[in-house]
């Protein structure tokens, strides 16, 4: 009897046992994931520069992080339109050359005039963005980066907010530095898939030229620029100068850093007015947050 006890004892353990052997063995398997993908990360950052993100234009660079911006921009005719991260979000970078961005829906707010109510509410969600890193060189190299994308939204905004369309945006991004200078841009096109008698494509350009000093501060100059070829704009353009600012990256653990940035957005062609096809509006404050991880 006694031998028999003494025999079933290991296995009595064993089973005791388990159930923390399986539990030590998910998070183990859970941490070594978490630390291959920091490593990927990591790699993929090592071979391209490390520049800030302008304010307006959006960099070739692979990024790991969660951004939230916000819009406020002001018509010539006193009404205003305030949006809650339009089209930016939670950025992974997932092999070497690859990032995805979740995006989270816009929110809207358009204050009214007397002839006009106003409105809040979601706008179209720009829901995914899938990047491939063409080319790329660190700062202490050749200094570059040639990255590719696609974005997809989503007509899901309020009737006041919506293009009733779904849309795709192909971009070819680059950037090239000189020590502490650098110029950061994109080329774009906008296509809807349905509507398009209205809304038209849109071909996009923005560039942005940026200084380095004191460690984390980037000052910086934005041309943003869209031309319709067709739609109820065929033939318009219009054209945005975006001085901002960008401070950062304050590290607030080893591998978890801050970055802020603000800008001022102003059109200078054509000349805004009242109830314009082009430029959309006259001028909007912009900011930028950014927690890099």
């Amino acid at each position: 009897m006694r031998r028999g006890l003494l025999r079933g004892l290991p296995l009595l353990a064993m089973a005791i046992a388990a159930p923390a052997f399986a539990e030590g063995s998910s998070q183990d398997g859970i941490s070594g994931f978490l630390a291959g993908w920091d490593a990927t990360a990591e790699a993929a950052r090592a071979q391209q520069p490390g520049w800030s993100s302008p304010i307006a234009t959006t960099t070739a660079l692979l990024e790991q992080r969660f951004r939230f911006d916000v819009e406020d921009e002001h018509s010539g005719n006193g009404t205003g339109t305030t949006i809650l991260d339009g089209g930016k979000g939670l950025d992974l970078i997932v092999s070497g050359s690859n990032e995805i961005q979740f995006a989270l829906a816009p929110y809207e707010f358009r204050s009214g005039t007397a002839a006009s109510p106003g409105h809040a509410g979601f706008g179209d969600w720009a829901f995914l963005r899938l990047e491939q890193r063409l080319a790329s060189s660190p700062e202490d190299k050749d200094d570059y980066v040639v990255s590719a994308w696609l974005q997809i939204q989503a007509p899901v905004g309020i009737a006041a907010f919506t293009n009733g369309s779904w849309t795709f945006q192909p971009t070819l991004a680059f950037g090239k530095g000189w020590g502490p200078i650098d110029i950061q841009g994109t080329l774009a096109g906008v296509i809807p898939t349905s509507n398009v008698a209205v809304l038209g494509q849109q071909v996009q350009s923005n560039t942005a030229l940026q200084y380095h000093f004191g460690k984390i501060f980037w000052p910086e100059l934005e041309v943003n620029w869209t031309y319709y070829p067709d739609g109820q704009r065929a033939g318009l353009n219009q054209v945005f100068l975006t001085p901002g600012l960008t401070i950062g990256r304050f590290y607030l653990t080893d591998t978890t850093a801050f970055t802020t940035g603000l800008g001022y957005q102003i059109a200078v062609a054509p000349q805004y007015r009242a109830k314009p096809l082009t430029p959309s509006y006259g001028n909007a404050m912009l900011y930028s947050a950014r927690i890099n991880f």
